[in-house]
């Protein structure tokens, strides 16, 4: 097993310094929250993580990126074009806040294909701990 850290602070830093940087300006550039790179198959794999907050009309089981395409198609098209530039595996994840009514409902959604009408998804609802044990196992081949 190679040598890495445990996660134990959020780095919003680099996010603060680069939108100082722009004085403003719209920028041409996403963030996405992870990626990793399996270690027997060499496959990358990213997740971006959708927080559905609580006071919205909708869940993490019942929210998708096309419900909202027309606002952030942008954002989803771009991480598309990267994962297919990698041959990688994107998942986007939706949650809710630990300690908020849905907190337990996850969606995971493997992106199959998107272009500029839409995304189309491959979805798995679970639990809060089937998808930490799921995600341990998915970074644990990554180590």
């Amino acid at each position: 097993m190679s040598k890495s850290k445990i996660l134990t602070h959020d780095d919003s830093s680099g996010f603060e310094f680069a939108k100082e940087m722009l004085a403003g300006e719209v920028t041409a550039a996403i963030n996405f929250d992870r990626i990793q790179k399996n270690s027997a198959t060499g496959e990358y794999i990213i997740f971006e993580y959708l927080l559905c907050e609580e006071a919205q009309t909708v869940n993490p089981h019942t929210s998708h990126p096309n419900r909202y395409w027309h606002k952030n198609k942008r954002k989803f098209l771009s991480l598309w074009e990267i994962s297919c530039d990698l041959e990688a595996t994107l998942f986007l994840v939706n949650y809710a806040k630990k300690g908020t009514t849905h907190e337990e409902k996850i969606l995971v959604m493997k992106v199959l294909a998107a272009d500029i009408n839409g995304i189309e998804t491959e979805n798995w609802q679970t639990s809060r701990d089937q998808f930490s044990k799921w995600f341990r196992e998915q970074n644990a081949k990554c180590l």
